[in-house]
């Protein structure tokens, strides 16, 4: 392997990436409140569950009839077999149907859908978590893509709503909190903690997930993080995910288009996304 062997982000297949989304009534086999407000449901959709990569999401149908009448987007948090798991909040009429779900009831979904996110090879990976963001996250710790050193930064208001640190523990991913009130690890945000590990770590891939502003800062810190002397060059990537209202989830209503960096076109969030490179994206 070449020196710049060591040092690369592949992307994945086109024929995975082209592959049309499939649409299943998928039954939910376990169904619990992680914290208050926040809930985890695993359910059975062998199909999607085949073809389903870290990064992507499915839109699910909230119930029958026009009211709510869109689907809701939801990222995959994780999957075993043929079941997917998802963790949501809830935040409104549709997530809060969606809450009221038991084992037992099915879920109509459409997926996979959106991009996959891209795998690191041979490189340091820093998953960096926010709120209800930590969840898609999950999945990139557990990919048996990502063969590279992983950490995952969590961060949350106060103990009770840090979800998940378990679930990567389980994982043996080293795992660093951060919450505002200082309940639970240090006191301040995960951003704090991430300027520290750009520090320690050569030519980093970030993934992160959370509020916007947590990924403007995000996108701040992956900027100007200085550049240690290296006979290969310190490179960072830094790509975000974060929560965008969405209509279609294949790309033809253009309702979650972002702005690019330079403002001359927009992204589609679910078509090139959910996944964006942030150098890319203006936020």
């Amino acid at each position: 392997m070449t020196p710049d062997a060591k040092h690369l982000t592949s992307d994945v297949p086109p024929a995975v990436r082209s592959l049309p989304p499939l649409q299943c009534q998928a039954p939910i086999s376990a169904r619990r409140e992680l914290a208050p407000g926040i809930i985890s449901v695993w359910l059975s959709a062998p199909e999607i569950a085949r073809r389903v990569q870290p990064g992507q999401f499915v839109q699910v149908r909230v119930r029958d009839g026009f009211e709510p009448f869109l689907r809701r987007p939801l990222s995959i948090a994780q999957r075993r077999g043929n079941r997917l798991r998802f963790v949501f909040r809830i935040v409104g009429q549709g997530t809060a149907l969606l809450a009221e779900s038991r084992p037992g009831d099915k879920w109509e979904i459409l997926g996979p859908l959106g991009r996959p996110g891209p795998r690191p090879v041979n490189r340091r990976v820093i998953l960096v978590g926010g709120g209800i963001g930590i969840a898609p996250l999950l999945f990139f710790a557990e990919s048996p893509a990502n063969s590279s050193e992983t950490i995952a930064l969590l961060g949350a208001k106060n103990r009770s709503e840090l979800i998940l640190r378990e679930d990567f523990r389980r994982l043996s991913v080293p795992v660093r909190v951060a919450t505002d009130d200082g309940s639970l690890g240090i006191r301040g945000l995960v951003t704090d903690l991430l300027a520290t590990a750009l520090r320690n770590a050569a030519s980093p891939v970030v993934f992160a997930c959370g509020p916007r502003p947590m990924l403007k800062r995000v996108k701040e810190l992956t900027a100007e993080v200085p550049r240690p002397k290296s006979k290969i060059q310190n490179r960072i990537e830094a790509y975000a995910l974060w929560e965008e209202h969405m209509g279609c989830g294949t790309g033809i209503c253009y309702g979650c288009a972002v702005k690019s960096a330079n403002g001359d076109r927009y992204i589609r969030f679910c078509q090139e996304g959910p996944m964006l490179d942030l150098k890319a994206v203006e936020l």
